[in-house]
């Protein structure tokens, strides 16, 4: 492993994003409380836009930005070009966030200052990540096409936000959501084919990926200036096609023979080829899930149901159980300890299952008019999930004899 040292810059995103992570989820688990009949003072509900805002704004976009700061540099060897630059791109935007709570506490809108200083803070962080990208990396050079996408998506995305126009709600989300899903893209394209047996990526429809990306981004940006049920349905389909090319392209669903792969390993190593696999094949399931659902909300059949589980399939099927899985394999480098796999166990990740099984019921019974408080309680269970998977991480800190995960 390289003696470069990339974590203090990427530290502070991480440490910040999982704390929001877990205040945003506490509000939106008394906001879904709501839904089903529990009453709340106005003082109390007042705050609950702020889970959009601590979980988009906070917990998705530092997370991906402190993983850009740490992944990037070290797929190419280098460390970051600015560190100062970086820390300032951090203190925009949680300055950003501060004035959107501020707004929510004062019942104002300051959502264009919060949008503004966002934007800077994002800008810096892809003009640091666009200079490291002159430098071409000798394998799978592909991944660094995702990541441009991916920042460019997210730059163009704070800009359009910036106009009065009437954008579809759940299209501007889906945009926001496309970031962190192309960057999780470049660096799966870059760590699964060595993670499950070197097994070379297929480039023709690696190419399939990065070309429905730039359609699917295009798409995204014309759908929420100019609002169209066409643009949409066509922003949903091209980005199932783009996820269909990419999980192909690297086997996640199989197709290729791993039994040798299996013989050869044993102990700690193959816990962690099969902890990998799980999490991406249910990951990936519920990535196209819920670009399903999201293509069924654009062609004019708009409701609750499909919106909530549109985002919440991509936010928490997707993106947050991929972090489940990524995390415990970056943590290593950035606290300088190591973490065994031998000690995990699937509770968080059935918790978390779970809790999606229950929004699901509940929401489709609250579509037909019923309502029943239990099926509130799905955000206490994603919390129960996020409690454990800490824990289960802090206790598999805790092996003197554990060896170093590397991405």
């Amino acid at each position: 492993m390289s003696v470069i040292n990339y974590t203090p810059v990427s530290k502070p995103f991480l440490m910040t994003g999982v704390i929001l992570s877990f205040i945003g989820t506490g509000i939106g688990s008394v906001w879904m409380l709501s839904f089903f009949g529990l009453s709340m003072p106005e003082q109390i509900t007042s705050i609950f836009q702020m889970h959009r805002i601590f979980q988009l704004n906070g917990f998705v976009t530092l997370m991906i930005m402190g993983i850009g700061y740490m992944i990037i540099p070290r797929m190419r060897n280098e460390l970051t070009p600015s560190n100062k630059m970086a820390k300032i791109s951090y203190l925009f935007v949680i300055s950003s966030i501060g004035v959107d709570f501020a707004g929510s506490i004062v019942s104002d809108d300051y959502s264009k200052i919060a949008t503004i200083l966002r934007l800077i803070g994002v800008s810096m962080f892809g003009g640091l990540m666009f200079y490291m990208l002159r430098i071409v990396p000798k394998l799978l050079k592909e991944s660094d096409y995702f990541i441009a996408i991916s920042i460019s998506s997210l730059i163009a995305s704070q800009i359009v936000s910036l106009f009065d126009a009437q954008q579809n709600m759940l299209i501007q989300k889906q945009m926001w959501l496309f970031f962190p899903i192309l960057m999780i893209f470049a660096i799966e394209h870059k760590t699964l084919p060595s993670f499950l047996g070197f097994i070379r990526p297929k480039r023709k429809l690696v190419i399939a990926s990065i070309v429905l990306a730039v359609i699917s981004g295009v798409l995204g940006i014309m759908t929420a200036m100019f609002p169209s049920v066409i643009l949409d349905v066509a922003f949903n389909l091209t980005m199932m096609g783009l996820v269909s090319c990419f999980v192909m392209s690297l086997y996640i669903f199989g197709g290729f023979d791993n039994t040798e792969i299996l013989k050869l390993i044993s102990g700690e190593k193959k816990k962690r080829y099969h902890t990998i696999i799980l999490h991406t094949r249910i990951a990936y399931g519920f990535l196209l899930a819920g670009l399903i659902l999201g293509v069924f909300h654009a062609a004019n059949l708009a409701n609750f149901v499909l919106y909530d589980l549109t985002i919440h399939y991509i936010a928490i099927g997707f993106i947050g159980i991929t972090i489940m899985l990524y995390l415990p394999i970056m943590i290593p480098p950035i606290l300088e300890k190591s973490i065994r796999f031998l000690d995990f166990n699937h509770i968080p990740l059935i918790l978390v299952l779970s809790a999606l099984a229950i929004r699901t019921a509940g929401d489709v019974l609250l579509s037909i008019q019923i309502s029943s408080i239990i099926f509130g309680v799905s955000g206490f269970v994603i919390l129960a999930g996020m409690f454990l998977f800490v824990r289960m991480i802090h206790r598999a800190m805790k092996s003197p004899d554990s060896e170093l995960s590397v991405v």
